[in-house]
């Protein structure tokens, strides 16, 4: 019986004093990041047969687990990914609704004040001073433009810069998840399975976490304990203890533009830039695809139509001195810088040339060759994906003009694919053409005489003229649409990223409430477990003073 009693007693005092050092490890660990409570699992030790029956043996220590839920694990990793998204997506496009729509840097009012001094020479055609006004107020506007892009491009090269970083992160924490996977499966292999390495599960989960804020991550579970991560449709990026790097790349199409493509062992690396989404990188793409691109071909679109139209309106006049009237602006130009990038296989070269500014849009298009079609050349809007025209030749000129685009392919191709940017970068190169302020093409005539106005009044009157998006928008018009358009995608993103901030705190709650150390709890633990062992040596001493007594009766 003595020897059952220190037994029970040592088997208690066994369990209790881990119990208490598992609750003193829960209250030291109550502000580290990613920690889960643990408890110390109990079950009663086998019963030895006895004459009267089954005597019990005392307790045994099971295991350490963690109070951990997946599901909720989940949740808070898809509401970290979509709010990171969602935040990296709505700072960006605020400062983009910040730049075009500010009063001191907004273009509409130097298109206002260019047009004003039009009409101060309509109204004083032979005045030089009215003339130097028109100039200077055309310099302002073109620097508007050029200002306007190069900030744009510096949202593009910050996109860029993120893009990398995001990239650098995720391929640290991708390490980490596949050296961690390394020592959960040893760990587990030592207990033969039995013993979950709670802090190392802990600390991966973090890394996980973390990683879901740079991108959505698919997580699947393996028998051995590891875990494999899967990024965009399915492309691998933690098997077990390998991993496969991304990394970030120029564009093939686009020079201006990145790539994110990952390695795919002896087959080099594949892109997968369309295939990602979620975290920090894909507000980044989001963020490029639905704000900056249209937004800075928009601005383009008017860049191209100002100079293009007040050009071919100055020309039909002539100057104070009866000079005929050339170029007011230096137009903006689709070839060479925003020409094409072949894809493969291509002998062919593509012109592009404007040929009708009012049907222009604000998108970029491919030209494709389709090798199993009749006809063979496909030329898709990327604005919409549309596919707006086809031929066996390539030849999308004249009649077969393409949104005001003359587009050509000389020389034959077999396996071509081409980018077409016909205005992303208009508004950094508009210029103004004219120093001389008598060469201004106010009259109509050479013969007009000195007071001809009528051309500066053809010119004044392309402000209120109807000469963008198929003849439905003036130039502040199309401006006031880029405005209208960049802030209800800004304010959107505002609700949206406040919305999952929220779904995020509730998850992150949902989750804390079991897995979170909570004090009071331990605390009330702690004094439960110091009692239970305070019994379980009082016990001892029991069975110290039976034992005694058992003795003493021997020696009587």
């Amino acid at each position: 019986m003595t020897n059952a009693l220190l037994g029970i007693a040592s088997s208690g005092l066994m369990a209790f004093q881990r119990s208490l050092a598992t609750t003193g490890h829960n209250i030291a660990n109550v502000n580290t990041e990613g920690f889960s409570r643990q408890r110390v699992d109990l079950v009663e030790a086998p019963a030895h047969p006895g004459a009267t029956g089954f005597l019990g043996g005392g307790v045994e220590m099971v295991s350490v687990t963690r109070s951990y839920d997946n599901f909720l694990d989940n949740q808070v990793r898809t509401s970290t990914s979509t709010h990171a998204e969602l935040d990296s997506y709505h700072r960006m496009a605020a400062q983009v609704d910040g730049i075009i729509a500010d009063q001191d840097t907004s273009l509409s009012p130097s298109l206002q004040a260019f047009f004003n001094s039009v009409r101060g020479v309509t109204n004083d055609p032979t005045s030089v001073a009215a003339r130097r006004v028109m100039l200077a107020e055309g310099e302002h506007l073109v620097q508007r433009f050029n200002v306007l892009d190069k900030r744009m491009d510096e949202l593009r090269g910050q996109v860029n810069q993120g893009l990398m970083g995001s990239v650098d992160e995720i391929n640290t924490l991708a390490s980490g998840i596949a050296t961690l996977n390394q020592r959960v499966v040893a760990a587990l292999g030592q207990s033969g399975g039995k013993q979950p390495p709670n802090d190392l599960m802990d600390q991966r989960n973090l890394l996980l976490e973390k990683l879901s804020e740079q991108i959505d991550t698919q997580v699947v579970a393996q028998d051995d304990g590891s875990l494999n991560v899967f990024v965009g449709t399915g492309q691998s990026l933690v098997l077990g203890t390998n991993t496969f790097r991304l990394k970030v790349q120029d564009s093939a199409y686009d020079a201006n533009s990145k790539d994110i493509a990952i390695s795919a062992g002896g087959s080099g690396a594949v892109v997968i830039t369309d295939n990602l989404h979620g975290g920090e990188v894909g507000g980044l793409l989001e963020f490029t695809h639905r704000v900056l691109d249209p937004a800075q071909n928009a601005l383009g679109r008017i860049a191209v139509g100002v100079s293009l139209q007040f050009n071919r309106q100055h020309r039909l006049g002539s100057g104070l001195d009866g000079q005929p009237g050339g170029d007011f602006f230096a137009e903006p130009t689709v070839s060479p810088t925003l020409t094409i990038f072949p894809k493969s296989g291509s002998s062919g070269t593509l012109t592009v040339n404007y040929n009708d500014p009012t049907q222009l849009r604000a998108s970029d298009y491919r030209l494709d060759y389709e090798s199993t079609a009749t006809p063979a050349y496909a030329l898709t809007r990327l604005s919409d994906n549309k596919v707006v025209a086809r031929n066996g030749t390539g030849d999308f000129t004249g009649a077969n003009s393409v949104d005001g685009l003359d587009i050509k392919l000389m020389g034959a191709t077999s396996n071509g694919s081409f980018l077409i940017q016909p205005t992303q970068a208009a508004a950094g190169q508009i210029g103004l053409n004219m120093t001389d302020p008598r060469r201004i093409a106010a009259a109509s005539t050479p013969t007009g005489g000195p007071g001809d106005n009528r051309n500066a009044g053809a010119l004044a009157d392309l402000q209120t003229g109807l000469n963008l998006l198929d003849g439905t928008a003036t130039y502040q018009d199309a401006y006031s649409e880029i405005v209208g358009n960049v802030g209800a995608l800004t304010h959107a993103a505002e609700i949206n990223s406040s919305a999952q901030k929220n779904l995020l705190e509730h998850a992150t709650q949902a989750r804390d409430s079991i897995s979170g150390v909570n004090l009071d709890e331990e605390a009330a633990n702690l004094i439960k477990f110091q009692q239970s062992y305070q019994a379980a040596a009082q016990l001892i001493n029991v069975a110290n003073s039976i034992f005694a007594s058992l003795l003493g009766a021997v020696r009587s």
